[in-house]
């Protein structure tokens, strides 16, 4: 566990050629099961690693238009806070809406 924390903390490398970055994301989602975790969470907040606004707000409008928003905040499938989950630039929409 300590291990995949000091992973998870590690500063990002230079990924602008994408292929580093989809080998990254797979590992990462192999860790956690495919699931955007409360400690990839708080490791994205620790490194800095948010979404930009306009990212963040399609993020959203597409959450709304979602049959699983339940009270306008929640998802009925992970039960994340759609707001909060759509801020970090590694998070995803757990049925690939996002």
């Amino acid at each position: 566990m300590l291990s995949y924390v000091q992973k998870l903390l590690a500063p990002k490398r230079d990924t602008s050629c994408g292929d580093c970055a989809a080998r990254e994301a797979a590992a990462r989602s192999a860790a956690t099961g495919g699931k955007y975790t409360l400690l990839n969470a708080a490791a994205d907040t620790l490194r800095g690693d948010f979404a930009t606004e306009e990212v963040r707000q399609a993020r959203i409008d597409t959450c709304k238009k979602c049959e699983y928003l339940a009270m306008g905040s929640n998802c009925k499938l992970c039960g994340c806070f759609v707001h909060i989950k759509a801020r970090y630039a590694g998070a995803s929409c757990d049925i690939n809406k996002w």
